[in-house]
């Protein structure tokens, strides 16, 4: 790789912005050299308005362009496998948006093709990489609470129903769970590892018969974890997730964007708090991201997000919609 990160983005989606343009004007090494999408003037219009420096007539232009390292791949969900297994077998570096793939099955064939290229396959769970969710996992791994007991999580907003909504197509990948739920867990497995087994899961579907709202509960060791996740319309915005430990608890308020006023704190068994964590800047965590790929593929060092991890979150999606009779979301 050159000493510039070159970008290219698929689509022109609403996430992009700042996701990657945004964040590539504050982060050193890194440039957005080319975008496409399939609707041309909308294509311009993005470049124009976000300083992308080319516009590719087609996506397989774009992957195959010697001016792109990195693919970044925000395409709906059903879209992820096919166009990042694409871009991996043309040497491009991949960012995946969340979440990775419709089902275990795709994001096993899009690992395989990131091992067979050699090039890095990342998901976009850009939340892991801020100082605020770092923060929660030292508190953890120190042992500050004691042995965990139980973990309530949830991220909860309307998404609003309309035929050209993905999150709410079927065939699109659309669901509260994919969508915002994938959030939550992506929380605990990261907190507590792989060990997490999923015991069951509940939802109550939309006239699409996709999620509106899901129930899951997993357990690690002799820790319980609740997840909830909620897209209804008039549902207001709410991220949070509260650990419970044998000796305190934590509360970590927005784990989600801790830059958007986000805040974790610690409590003991008796509720005096003992420490807290509030942003002190407002740099996103696409930002913390961004620079983290950056620092990554020059030093030839892993990522959190990336390799089993992925897998491991994909899996438990999976079972999840499966423990809720929701199977035929994910495999169709």
């Amino acid at each position: 790789m050159s000493s510039l990160l070159k970008i290219g983005i698929l689509g022109a989606a609403r996430i992009a912005p700042k996701a990657v343009c945004d964040p590539a004007r504050v982060v050193s090494g890194v440039t957005v050299a080319g975008l496409a999408a399939r609707n041309k003037d909308r294509a311009q219009a993005f470049a124009a308005k976000h300083g992308v420096e080319t516009v590719y007539p087609s996506y397989e232009a774009l992957i195959t362009s010697p001016e792109i390292d990195l693919v970044y791949n925000p395409l709906p969900i059903n879209l992820h496998a096919e166009w990042s297994i694409r871009a991996l077998e043309a040497g491009k570096h991949v960012l995946c948006e969340k979440p990775f793939a419709m089902n275990l099955d795709e994001a096993k064939a899009m690992q395989a093709a990131a091992d067979r290229s050699g090039k890095r396959l990342i998901e976009a769970f850009h939340y892991r990489y801020h100082p605020a969710f770092a923060t929660c996992m030292d508190w953890l791994q120190d042992g500050r609470i004691g042995e965990v007991t139980r973990i309530d999580a949830d991220f909860s907003v309307e998404i609003r129903d309309s035929d050209d909504e993905i999150r709410q197509l079927p065939e699109t990948g659309g669901g509260a769970m994919m969508d915002l739920g994938c959030y939550p867990l992506s929380w605990a497995l990261n907190l507590l590892g792989p060990d997490l087994k999923v015991v069951d899961a509940k939802a109550q579907t939309t006239k699409r018969g996709v999620d509106e709202t899901l129930e899951a509960r997993l357990q690690y060791g002799n820790a319980w974890v609740h997840l909830t996740t909620n897209m209804a319309k008039d549902t207001a915005f709410n991220a949070e997730m509260t650990i419970a430990g044998t000796d305190g608890l934590i509360h970590f308020r927005n784990p989600l964007a801790p830059h958007n006023g986000g805040s974790v704190s610690l409590r003991r068994a008796d509720g005096s708090e003992v420490d807290q964590f509030r942003p002190v800047s407002g740099i996103s965590t696409y930002t913390w991201q961004l620079a983290a790929i950056v620092d990554a593929l020059n030093a030839g060092q892993p990522l959190p997000t990336e390799g089993q991890v992925i897998l491991d979150q994909q899996e438990r999606l999976d079972t999840i919609y499966e423990a809720a009779g929701l199977r035929h979301l994910r495999y169709r």
